[in-house]
């Protein structure tokens, strides 16, 4: 079975023509209550241990596996097909793309109740699927991720990729307000009816942080779990300094989005401060020679407590029209 993604200009537009795709095709597929959306590119090392892994721990479960495919050249889709996945194949290129494909496939087509993505190097452990669904299906959270740090093997990450992870996650801890030890963690599980409501951008790996913004204020509940992480098979893909700028940015965009008066306000905060000291320093100049010699210096304070106070009334302004988009979503 060869799929492939309508390819659109937005994930809106991309659940409203899935949509129409999938739900007119439904073909003979069982409709599960499970799917494991497993993107690779040229994974054939790994993919086939993978899924040996994941259809053993199910095992008895109704479950399809969607492995979303960037067009490998390894035969890492006819493995996987071998094995008894379900192959599509992504339009554009990159992680987040290909997994915002799984995702809608198993939305749409397989009408899935539970969404599970994982990698396909062997990194995770298929054993850590249960712990992670369970809770989604007890109704006690809506997206759980994996918390590798907890349970990371030797060798598993490099030293320079874990300062990193850890870095971009308490940087999200703090702007973003995400309660998680690992924000970059690719083994996750959610209802799939958050497919709906998020608006997913990132086509590469800063995909793994949008999404746990956009379930955060889309109101839904986040928790983690403790999963096995462990040495990955075959050549890695992440480039640590360009894939962590990327993240990074997106963390600024999403905090710029979703909290804009601390984005903004920061902003006008850190320019309202130097003003204010060069203000002081200039008060003080004056109150002891009665003269100000510093023309250039008065200027730069009055600019700079100017553009503090458009900041602050930027962000004001864009808090609201974002509390008040909220409230027209809901």
């Amino acid at each position: 079975m060869r799929e492939t993604l309508l390819r659109t200009e937005s994930f809106e537009e991309q659940r409203y023509l899935a949509g129409r795709l999938f739900t007119d095709d439904v073909g003979t597929l069982q409709e599960p209550n499970l799917a494991v959306v497993v993107p690779t590119l040229n994974e054939a090392k790994s993919v086939g241990s993978v899924l040996d892994e994941v259809f053993e721990v199910l095992k008895g479960e109704k479950f399809t596996v969607v492995v979303v495919d960037g067009r490998s050249t390894d035969g890492t889709d006819e493995i996987a097909r071998k094995k008894g996945a379900v192959v599509i194949y992504q339009r554009n290129n990159g992680y987040g793309d290909a997994l915002k494909t799984g995702f809608l496939y198993a939305r749409k087509r397989l009408h899935a109740n539970v969404i599970v993505m994982m990698d396909a190097d062997l990194t995770y452990d298929a054993k850590d699927i249960p712990q992670l669904v369970e809770p989604i299906l007890k109704g006690e959270t809506d997206l759980i991720v994996g918390n590798r740090f907890a349970g990371m093997q030797k060798g598993a990450m490099p030293f320079v990729n874990r300062v990193g992870n850890k870095l971009l996650s308490g940087f999200a801890r703090t702007t973003l307000g995400l309660k998680l030890h690992d924000t970059q963690c690719g083994l996750r599980a959610f209802r799939a009816e958050l497919v709906d409501s998020l608006d997913l951008e990132a086509e590469g790996m800063p995909l793994a942080i949008e999404m746990l913004t956009e379930t955060k204020f889309a109101g839904a509940r986040i928790s983690e779990a403790t999963v096995t992480y462990r040495p990955r098979v075959g050549t890695a893909k992440l480039n640590p300094l360009r894939d962590g700028l990327r993240i990074l940015g997106t963390m600024i965009r999403l905090m710029r989005d979703t909290q804009p008066l601390l984005f903004f306000g920061g902003m006008g905060a850190f320019l309202g401060l130097v003003g204010l000291a060069l203000g002081i320093d200039i008060t003080l100049e004056w109150l002891s020679t009665r003269t100000v010699g510093r023309l250039p210096t008065v200027m730069l304070s009055v600019l700079l407590m100017t553009a503090a106070l458009q900041f602050f009334t930027l962000g004001l302004v864009a808090d609201m029209i974002k509390r008040l988009r909220r409230k027209v979503a809901r």
